[in-house]
């Protein structure tokens, strides 16, 4: 699983629509060159404005991020952390979370403590052992947001994916930028 935010899809796009437009602006008035340049930077604005839409509900938040676009205004603060591979709890209640680090490697957390870090796993099982504990996988997305998941993977309407949902079934690790299942929202599923 990647550990992509979609702040980093953004800072991607941005920097292709800078390029592009930087090349744009030292070409000739006409050609057909430009006119390719000019058709890759409103493809460009499409994608970024798909990605505001879907993943940054706040209008606030959204301006911030054309004005960084448009006029090279400061990169606002981000809203989405690395998502979770994996959320589990003991039966003491002690909870143990699972991220991939930017290097690739794995952390085990428990009770907001790092208390492993390994290379990175093939996969992970909905029951994990940590030492003494065992941890049985949990997922925090909102009810409604799991229900309407379970729905849209089993019915895949033909409206598309739920986005509204979008923010919350990513940071729990279900979902990835392009609305597919990752291995734990595929365990959830199935569960």
């Amino acid at each position: 699983m990647s550990n992509k935010v979609p702040e980093d899809e953004l800072r991607r796009i941005i920097s292709e629509y800078r390029h592009t437009q930087g090349e744009h602006e030292r070409e000739g008035e006409s050609g057909s060159w430009r006119r390719r340049q000019k058709a890759q930077l409103a493809d460009l604005e499409t994608r970024f404005e798909q990605i505001l839409e879907h993943w940054f509900r706040d209008e606030t938040t959204r301006a911030q991020w054309r004005e960084h676009l448009f006029r090279a205004a400061p990169e606002p603060a981000p809203v989405h952390e690395v998502p979770r591979l994996y959320r589990g709890r003991s039966e003491s209640g002690s909870v143990m979370d699972v991220f991939e680090t930017q290097g690739g490697d794995w952390e085990y957390i428990v009770d907001g403590t790092v208390a492993k870090r390994s290379k990175a796993g093939k996969s992970t099982e909905a029951t994990l052992r940590l030492g003494g504990p065992t941890f049985q996988e949990t997922f925090d997305a909102p009810t409604e947001a799991l229900e309407v998941l379970r729905t849209y993977v089993a019915e895949q309407p033909s409206g598309g994916p739920p986005w509204e949902w979008a923010s919350e079934l990513f940071a729990d690790g279900l979902i990835d930028m392009n609305f597919s299942l990752t291995e734990r929202g595929q365990r959830f599923i199935q569960s």
